[in-house]
């Protein structure tokens, strides 16, 4: 795109940005107004003070916010990063975890959450964002940080905008109004005068105006259309991220996909003073935390914690004014006497309601016996009291945060009642937590975007546990397997995805930890002596960490680990285990050889048990055919077969069925 077509571009989408918030921005900027304590009409104050009438402030409205941003700071909001592809590993999805730890600890991002979701609170929205910046003055490598943006009023966005986070926001402005002197010194070059506007120049009114220059980086998606490619491996890859022109042999498919790229510029309304950059990410990095937000139609309604307490904190001041006008007036009640009775005493009592004089004259009037009397002082009203206290209870009404919530004394005489009447007031503001969460979700998808294409070369980073360990990480390297140069840590490979777990952080848990442990001793004090190491190790205590090294020594060696051991006692562990590991082996093959030996063994009986049988069975063949010779010589065989032979002949008679009619002779 041309500079001319940018700000032709900027100079429309600014004023339809400004028409589209402006009412929501007139209601924001009065909830600030009333936080801060200025709750009186200009009118009616003017008038009061004339007449000397008290005006009081008793502004109860940042309590109610505090309450809202006391529950975020107890979130504890942790992104978890995790693998969403077969591409991604475990190993780099903790790399990205650890790097992001890393970035909002340098960013101090609990505070720049903190104080969005306090702006949210206030007046209905907050912005933060992500920016990438040199690492140092005499470095060529980039890294990430996490900003808040004070003023929320400097932002316009994209009003067709659907998500809470504005994540996708087709242009966002981020502006800076400046004296003409300092442009003129922060721009060499370039004069004021070049932004003025006239009748004939559309969208200018906005930049210049009263002496004032308004800057503004611009955000805004451009359209590209991108050839994404289906490799015969089943792989994917856009066309203009090869290194080299891919072979027509490897291409699978091909398709056109409509996308676009972030870009940015530093503008006024008619010059571009910087840029225009493509901006490696593919959201734009502002991200909003919203308060309640309702869709009227096509209008969008904002809403802030305070925004229906306002009117009662109003009546609230009106009827605290009002009850110390009353007891004001008490000691200033007018003496009621004769003319004659003042007469040439006047510099006495003219004053007598505002000096504290130690006696007051008056002449005698024998028309008005006796001396002057006060006028009956008026009385405190109880309704003034009551209607005050009913404002009190309106503001809690319409904020939905009660007494119980406020730390104060309320009605509910049990634990049970008053944990319900704080869980109730948190259901009824968890809306704001929720958008935080949403928030920084989209700054971690943000982050994982920004990270491979900022973080690019190979280079030593810095990753920070979530016990805050910190370890130096070599990312984008390669080893050599086999010939092949194989990627280690490598960033752009993969895809990774995130969700935002909240709850007790690390230091919370693990004092948690101790208190649980010392429980469990008391209930079995005996494990003590088992366990003490590991509870000296969760104490915070000085030199807790040499305790649990000389109690950890003390227990028996099989109930240490190795990564406990000293570097000589690992080394003797390691020589005993190599000394056990070689009787096991002299074991083993002792054990094989007896058991050679006993197979051996049994072998040589089976062989002898059958020679035995084989032996026996011959006797048995012998003694049966002497016996057979003998029968043979004496005669006694055929007389033993004739026998046998009738009786074979007898049993086949006997089995023979007889003619019918006749029986057998």
């Amino acid at each position: 795109m041309k500079n001319e077509d940018i700000l032709e571009a900027a100079r429309t989408r600014m004023e339809e940005a400004i028409d589209a918030d402006r009412e929501n921005r007139g209601r924001d900027m009065d909830d600030l107004q009333k936080l801060i304590g200025e709750q009186w009409p200009d009118k009616i104050r003017r008038q009061r003070e004339a007449d000397g009438k008290p005006c009081l402030t008793i502004n109860r409205l940042p309590q109610f916010v505090r309450q809202v941003t006391g529950d975020i700071r107890k979130m504890n909001p942790a992104i978890k990063v995790g693998p969403s592809d077969n591409k991604a590993t475990e190993e780099v999805a903790e790399i990205y975890e650890g790097l992001i730890r890393n970035i909002e600890q340098r960013s101090d991002a609990s505070t720049v959450y903190e104080q969005t979701a306090e702006t949210a609170a206030a007046c209905s929205i907050g912005w933060f964002r992500v920016i990438n910046e040199w690492e140092r003055e005499d470095s060529f490598d980039q890294e990430i940080r996490i900003q808040r943006i004070r003023n929320s009023f400097s932002v316009y966005c994209d009003p067709a905008a659907q998500e809470s986070t504005r994540e996708d926001a087709g242009y966002i402005f981020i502006t800076e109004t400046m004296r003409e002197a300092d442009f003129e010194k922060a721009y060499p070059g370039k004069k004021a005068s070049d932004v003025a506007y006239d009748a004939e120049t559309d969208g200018l009114e906005h930049w210049h105006s009263d002496g004032k220059v308004t800057v503004a980086e611009y955000y805004w998606k451009q359209p590209v259309t991108r050839t994404l490619l289906m490799l015969q491996d089943g792989s994917t890859l856009f066309k203009d991220e090869a290194e080299q022109e891919v072979p027509e042999a490897l291409i699978l498919r091909e398709r056109e996909v409509d996308t676009h790229k972030i870009m940015w510029a530093k503008i006024t309304g008619n010059e571009v003073l910087e840029g225009p950059q493509e901006v490696p990410c593919k959201y734009i990095p502002v991200v909003a935390v919203v308060g309640e937000e309702w869709h009227v139609g096509e209008e969008v309604y904002r809403s802030s914690v305070i925004r229906f307490a306002k009117d009662s904190q109003q009546m609230y001041n009106f009827f605290r004014s009002s009850s110390a006008e009353v007891v004001q007036l008490q000691p200033k009640a007018p003496y009621i006497g004769t003319i004659k009775q003042f007469q040439g005493l006047e510099r006495y009592w003219q004053n007598a309601n505002s000096s504290n004089y130690s006696f007051l004259p008056y002449n005698p009037d024998e028309k008005a016996p006796g001396r002057p009397q006060r006028e009956t002082p008026p009385l405190a009203s109880q309704g003034l009291s009551s209607e005050a206290m009913t404002a009190a209870e309106d503001m809690k009404a319409t904020t939905g945060i009660y007494d119980a919530a406020l730390g104060n004394r309320s009605n509910e005489a049990s634990g049970v009642a008053i944990r319900q009447r704080q869980m109730e007031s948190d259901v009824s503001t968890s809306i704001y937590t929720d958008n935080m969460a949403k928030a920084i979700a989209t700054c971690g998808r943000i982050l994982i975007s920004m990270i491979p294409k900022i973080y690019d070369t190979e280079r030593v980073v810095k990753i920070l546990g979530e016990d805050d360990a910190i370890k130096d990480i070599r990312i984008n390297t390669t080893v050599m397997q086999e010939g092949y140069a194989v990627p280690v840590n490598d960033l752009s490979i993969g895809s990774y995805d995130l969700r935002v777990s909240t709850g007790p952080n690390y230091s919370t848990r693990r004092q948690e930890t101790q208190e649980g442990m010392i429980e469990f001793i008391r209930a079995v004090p005996g494990a003590a002596q088992i366990i003490g190491d590991l509870v000296a190790k969760a104490m915070d205590w000085p030199d807790a960490d040499k305790i649990a090294d000389r109690l950890a020594k003390a227990l028996p060696p099989g109930m240490r680990s190795i990564e406990d051991l000293s570097p000589e006692e690992q080394q003797a562990a390691q020589a005993a285990q190599m000394q056990q590991a070689e009787q096991a082996q002299q074991q083993q093959a002792a054990m094989a050889i007896e058991m050679r030996k006993n197979a051996a063994e049994a072998t040589e009986a089976e062989a002898d048990a059958v020679k035995a049988g084989s032996e026996a069975e011959q006797a048995r063949y012998e003694a049966a055919e002497k016996q057979l010779e003998l029968l043979m010589s004496s005669g006694a065989l055929n007389e033993a077969i004739a026998a046998a032979v009738q009786q074979q002949v007898a049993r086949v008679l006997m089995s023979t069925p007889a003619p019918q009619g006749q029986f057998p002779a």
